[in-house]
């Protein structure tokens, strides 16, 4: 009984870190896009958008979107494996 108590704790500690870097990461993400509009709309203000400005636009853009797309995919396969082990352990528990 001990080991599976102590398993028990040892999920709820990683599930504590990774609800902390969950966070974390939403963090940097919003951080990010604010930096990026604000660049816009500075760049808009004082010269009108160029070729650079753009290409660091749209990069920054682009990062965000193929950032945001892995940690969904990521979400969904780490669900997929939640959902096999409550199919396992749904039996034992009984």
């Amino acid at each position: 009984m001990w080991a599976i108590s102590g398993g028990v704790c040892a999920l709820k500690h990683i599930a504590i870190n990774l609800l902390f870097l969950t966070n974390f990461m939403l963090a940097i993400r919003l951080y990010l896009s604010a930096l990026t509009l604000t660049f816009l709309f500075v760049v808009l203000a004082f010269r009108g958008l160029g070729v650079l400005e753009a290409i660091v636009i749209t990069c920054a853009v682009i990062y965000l979107i193929l950032d945001v797309r892995t940690d969904l995919q990521f979400s969904k396969s780490e669900l997929e494996l939640l959902k096999e082990l409550e199919k396992r352990l749904s039996p034992l528990l009984r």
